[in-house]
């Protein structure tokens, strides 16, 4: 399991206390040894001097109370804990020598970090509302039984801030059900479906270790089901008793039956990244290049996980997200950290909102955030999920057994990652940490084209300790993403009107936050809502491919005639790639009876159904014409 560095310092502090208690023990008689040690450091300024602060304040107790023994026991020595920059002119780590409390600047399981006294009412209750300096927050994801005060939360946001921004780093807030990943119970799932999940997973193991194709499919065979006596006796019964001619369902036939006719389901290619998880009876499918996305983004972003689940459930999904625990260093969120109910919020995350960005497939659990949001299309692994949000026929399971990028649609975190990039060259122009976004997007394009993720921290870039002078990132600071994302300005579309066709969901609530229609913005370009807004569309980007084209859609057909130019999803990703207005014609939609030219280009649907209705499938009369 990953651990955070508050983790490893939590477990010094512990050490250092039971040192202090076990030289209280009249049994212990030791020479006199004196320990320098230094609390090691969280990465988050006032956070981190908070915590030494409580170190201090308990190893002063605890020095203290051996003084006395010592007294009483002559010939008994201690030893003593010396914690490096401890003093009275050690501003801001509570070594001070006469605090004045209140108020208090943070408490641990209720206890004044500062002055060492117990809460009380009115000192501050931690919940979710933060509206002036008075009160805490809890912070129990950094440290647990962890509050801040209001006042002091603010000083950490800014420092962490001003930390990040030094590295050439942007926030970014992920996810995690149907963002980066797909679950289900086992008790959703027929008892076919679990073999149907575990040849899958055989299959994939038996391709990583190097087996050809044939020895794919027999590692995949070799997960047969049980099978029970009665349920035979009663299967054989009704086949006697069926007609000759009868057809059987794909389910009744079973999967032995399946395997006479091809590859088992799934398994022709292997789908790569599906789990067993025994231990929570669940299986989870992460979605494609999960891990190079992560790999990416971690070049450009500080990453963060927050989730409406549990916290044991985010710390197990983190783990197969990120498995060395480098990714998200301990800054996993789950429900029982967020101040509100069923709502996530930015008041507990490090980082100025100006720097967040967070990639959700919901936008109702960001009520007060939206402007920060990149809301992804839900990824549906598992039928059972796809029915759940009154999508069916939107599962991997049920096109084919076909994952996104393979399957009509785009390789959604692929958009997002162009995005990210985006966001981040615009933010950071002007200093050596704007190019770091041409090395995210050439990193996971070769991961995509090896077809395979990288999982390990073995890559070996190397990324300048502080690429953003102090100089600049004073500079900086005025600069906000949020804006930067959503309002066109000078850049390479700039002066380009989009029109999106079959691209948003005509039920989309927001459709300003999906990737594609945020790329056009951040690169310059005006989305319109209508080619009959007026304004004058200078291009339709549409769908092209998958479960419906987008070839002649009418706004196509309006481009054709009025001279606009129709081109597909992948021009506005190049354009994004390239940061410059590539050629059109090797994109364009038109053919020649429109004067265009036909193009064999990949263009799919993104999929943006909305959390509350009825999904449709491109091509229906739930997209956009």
């Amino acid at each position: 399991m990953s651990s955070s560095s508050d983790d490893d310092f939590a477990a010094e502090l512990e050490a250092e206390m039971t040192v202090e208690q076990e030289q209280e023990n009249p049994i212990v008689a030791a020479p006199a040894v004196v320990i320098a040690t230094q609390a090691p450091s969280t990465g988050r300024g006032a956070v981190s001097s908070l915590l030494k602060g409580a170190m201090e304040k308990a190893a002063k107790a605890g020095e203290a109370k051996g003084d006395a023994a010592a007294a009483e026991r002559p010939g008994v020595k201690r030893r003593r804990i010396a914690t490096q920059g401890a003093g009275p002119n050690d501003a801001g780590n509570g070594g001070d020598d006469s605090p004045v409390c209140p108020p208090h600047p943070g408490f641990m399981f209720d206890i004044c970090i500062r002055c060492g006294k117990k809460k009380e009412k009115g000192d501050g209750d931690a919940g979710g509302t933060r509206g002036g300096d008075s009160g805490s927050t809890a912070v129990r994801y950094i440290h647990q039984g962890l509050e801040m005060s209001n006042a002091e939360l603010e000083k950490a946001k800014r420092e962490e801030k001003r930390r990040i921004l030094l590295t050439g780093r942007l926030v970014l807030v992920l996810d995690l059900d149907h963002t980066l990943l797909n679950s289900a119970r086992f008790s959703e799932l027929s008892q076919e479906e679990h073999y149907m999940m575990h040849r899958i997973i055989a299959a994939a193991d038996c391709e990583a270790n190097g087996g050809s194709k044939e020895e794919v499919q027999q590692a995949a065979a070799a997960i047969q089901p049980v099978e029970d006596p009665v349920a035979a006796e009663s299967a054989e019964e009704k086949k006697d008793g069926a007609d000759e001619d009868g057809e059987k369902g794909e389910e009744e036939a079973g999967v032995k039956e399946r395997a006479r006719d091809g590859p088992f389901p799934g398994t022709d290619p292997p789908l790569r990244h599906l789990n067993c998880l025994r231990h929570m009876a669940m299986f989870t499918k992460l979605r494609p290049h999960a891990h190079a996305f992560l790999r990416a983004a971690s070049q450009l972003c500080t990453m963060y996980v927050y989730t409406m689940g549990d916290r044991n459930y985010a710390r197990e999904m983190a783990k197969l997200l990120d498995p060395t625990g480098e990714l998200f260093n301990g800054r996993v969120i789950g429900s029982g950290d967020s101040t509100s109910q069923y709502k996530k919020d930015l008041d507990i995350v490090l980082g100025a909102e100006p720097t967040v960005l967070i990639t959700d497939d919901t936008d109702r659990v960001w009520p007060k955030n939206l402007a920060n949001l990149i809301r992804i299309d839900r990824y549906h692994f598992f039928k059972q999920s796809a029915a759940g949000f009154r999508q069916p026929g939107r599962s991997v399971m049920e096109r084919h057994w076909r994952d996104e990028g393979d399957n009509g649609d785009r390789a959604q975190l692929r958009d997002v990652l162009a995005v990210i990039a985006a966001a981040h060259r615009r933010f950071f122009e002007g200093t050596a940490a704007a190019n770091t976004a041409d090395d995210a997007i050439a990193e996971m394009d070769a991961s995509m084209l090896r077809s395979a993720t990288v999982t390990e921290g073995d890559d070996n870039r190397e990324t300048p300790d502080e690429p953003v002078s102090d100089e600049a990132a004073a500079k900086l600071e005025s600069r906000d993403v949020r804006r930067l994302l959503t309002v066109p300005e000078d850049g390479p579309l700039a002066n380009v009107r989009v029109v999106f066709s079959r691209v948003v969901a005509q039920s989309e609530p927001r459709p300003e936050r999906h990737p594609l229609w945020l790329l056009a913005t951040a690169l310059g370009a005006e989305v319109l809502n209508s080619v009959d807004d007026g304004k004058g569309a200078t291009h339709v980007v549409a769908h092209a491919g998958g479960d419906g084209d987008g070839r002649r859609t009418d706004k196509v057909k309006w481009a054709a005639k009025t001279g606009a130019s129709a081109v597909s999803a992948d021009w506005l990703a190049k354009c994004a790639d390239e940061w410059a207005r590539v050629d059109e014609s090797r994109y364009s939609l038109l053919g020649p009876d429109d004067g265009g030219k036909v193009r064999n280009v990949l263009v799919v649907d993104t999929g943006g159904e909305g959390a509350d209705v009825t999904g449709s499938p491109p091509g229906s009369p739930g997209y956009s014409a």
